[in-house]
């Protein structure tokens, strides 16, 4: 496909969070304050190595600059970034652990309790973001995800010159994007981010509003009804393909990919939204077919 020869020759960097996650999913019943048998997985997650996952999967050249404790965790993530293609030149060593993520699930796949510990990249100065981004040039899209400071998006916006697309992350972290709106060519919240940000009620309400703030394009996802977009020119819905029995998580972070890709090739805001789409979906039925069947585990 033409998309997949223009990704092989574009690339990305991506400025957000990586954190191991280990996660525990029980065999039986959840006990609160028992332990329960199951099983438990380690492997890379966070928002920013995510996103960066599904770039390097459709064939971009993505960089993934965060920060790395001094850890054992550290080399477990650098070779698990290496095996998915994703670059980490430009990421920073830090003292303290590297970031982690620790959850249990029930048998059914919902989560029950959960611990984030981000304090490393919190801890990023915007100096020396700043420094490390003015080294560097030859992407041509950015990614900023809302687990920095408001602090570091502020320095990284005021030096990065190609497109800048933001992921929100949550309804909390996501009112930093606030302050440098007007230097983003495109956002990606979810429907409660969009609405957290503006105070409307609606993702067209939502949507213009965000365009007022100065944001050119702006990618409501949806879940399983897809994705509204608008931008000066358009706007409207771009439905997704179901899947029976299949959670939608984890799916906004292949819509990011998908969404940069579209806007690191220049394509028109329904094209983009289309190839946001095309990415979540084909993350989703990889989740299918891994499983074997229609119920989420």
């Amino acid at each position: 496909m033409a998309e997949a020869m223009d990704a092989g020759r574009l690339s990305v960097l991506v400025v957000g969070g990586l954190n191991l996650d280990i996660l525990g999913t029980g065999s039986g019943p959840f006990l609160e304050g028992d332990s329960i048998p199951g099983f438990i997985e380690m492997k890379p997650g966070g928002v920013g190595c995510n996103i960066a996952s599904h770039l390097a999967r459709a064939g971009v050249r993505t960089e993934l600059m965060t920060v790395l404790g001094d850890d054992l965790n550290a080399g477990l993530l650098r070779a698990a970034c290496a095996e998915k293609g994703i670059g980490l030149s430009l990421s920073f060593q830090g003292k303290g652990p590297s970031p982690r993520y620790l959850a249990i699930h029930d048998m059914r796949g919902e989560m029950r309790a959960a611990v984030n510990d981000t304090r490393l990249l919190e801890a990023l100065s915007p100096d020396g973001l700043r420094a490390a981004l003015l080294g560097n040039s030859g992407f041509q899209a950015c990614v900023l995800d809302a687990n920095l400071s408001e602090a570091c998006l502020q320095a990284a916006v005021s030096v990065v010159s190609v497109p800048l697309i933001a992921d929100p992350v949550s309804t909390v972290k996501c009112l930093r994007l606030l302050s440098v709106m007007n230097r983003l060519t495109a956002i990606k919240p979810n429907l409660m981010e969009a609405l957290a940000m503006t105070g409307e009620d609606s993702p067209e309400r939502a949507a213009n509003a965000l365009l007022r703030l100065g944001v050119k394009q702006v990618y409501i996802s949806l879940g399983s009804e897809g994705v509204y977009y608008a931008d000066a020119y358009k706007s409207g819905m771009r439905g997704a393909p179901r899947l029976h029995g299949v959670s939608v998580t984890g799916a906004g972070d292949a819509m990011a990919a998908g969404i940069t890709l579209g806007v690191a090739m220049k394509l028109p805001a329904d094209e983009t939204a289309m190839l946001g789409i095309r990415l979540a979906y084909e993350y989703l039925s990889g989740i299918s077919d891994a499983t074997g069947s229609e119920e989420e585990r």
